[in-house]
């Protein structure tokens, strides 16, 4: 378990094309769910890192 994660940088990733069948409220409302996931992601790749800063200290 000492392989470090991967970072994903897409930057296309922020260039959402609508959907066909997708109205403006969906979409958007899907874009705020992905904004939040990441932020949690994000949040949890910290505290993984610090964990793991943490035990390499010991």
């Amino acid at each position: 378990m000492a392989k470090p994660a991967e970072v994903i940088n897409d930057d296309q990733s922020k260039d959402v094309v609508p959907d066909e069948g997708v109205d403006g409220d969906k979409l958007f409302l899907r874009q705020l769910k992905e904004e939040e996931i990441r932020a949690k992601l994000d949040a949890f790749a910290r505290e993984l890192a610090e964990a793991k800063a943490k035990r390499d200290r010991s």
